[in-house]
């Protein structure tokens, strides 16, 4: 009773974005993983999709953080959710791909991250639809929270052979500017756009490039010619 209850809490916070009843019977019955958190990236709830590819019951989820469950791919999808938090803008159609804790093959996923927001207007929780794949790139036109269009070659994370997408020229201008040293303040004021999109194309930039950390993607700049030292 306990594990059916949280899923149809799950579905029933899912329905304040997306309120078809149609499209709510379709995840209850189909592969699409449906996971809610809160700020401290502790799963409010999910479906069985999402527990079994975690590899984890639904019950065993509630109240652990993210890294408790998920273990270094966290260190991924974290920033991610965060960036939805700090915006309040979805971001969509985003390839990830790592290691579960309790599987040995890499896995393949794409993530559509949206904010819950309480009757103030504020972003308490974050939802997400996630389908597991089995190629590595998809195709199609999708527009992210910055309201830049993504180019199909642009979308996948990840190519054949561990190549990098290429990045637009606009993730180019950013990845330059962070490898520079720039402060998310100094990068919006040079490009005349929000903080708040600086840090979503941060956190997108992240993904794609299969990165962890500044010092990474500072390593992709001088390795690609955008900067020099």
């Amino acid at each position: 009773m306990q594990l059916r209850d949280t899923r149809l809490a799950g579905l029933t916070e899912v329905s304040k974005y997306f309120p078809s009843e149609q499209l709510l019977s379709a995840l209850n019955d189909s592969k699409v993983g449906v996971v809610i958190c809160d700020r401290r990236m502790q799963y409010k709830a999910l479906n069985e999709t999402v527990a079994e590819i975690h590899d984890v019951p639904v019950e065993a989820h509630m109240g652990h953080r993210f890294h408790q469950i998920i273990g270094g791919l966290a260190e991924k999808v974290v920033p991610l959710w965060e960036s939805v938090f700090a915006t309040g803008q979805p971001l969509t159609n985003l390839q990830v791909t790592g290691y579960l804790p309790k599987r040995s093959q890499m896995g393949h996923w794409v993530e559509n991250l949206f904010p819950l927001r309480d009757d103030r207007g504020k972003v308490t929780q974050v939802g997400c639809f996630v389908i597991e794949i089995t190629q590595h790139r998809f195709a199609g036109v999708t527009r992210d929270g910055s309201g830049e269009s993504l180019t199909r070659s642009a979308q996948a994370t990840v190519l054949e052979h561990g190549q990098v997408a290429p990045l637009s020229p606009r993730e180019q201008e950013v990845v330059r500017l962070v490898a520079e040293g720039r402060s998310n303040k100094e990068i919006a004021s040079h490009l005349t756009i929000s903080v708040r999109t600086v840090e979503t194309y941060r956190a997108r930039l992240m993904l794609k490039l299969n990165v962890n950390s500044v010092a990474q993607l500072v390593h992709y700049a001088v390795r690609n010619r955008m900067i020099t030292i």
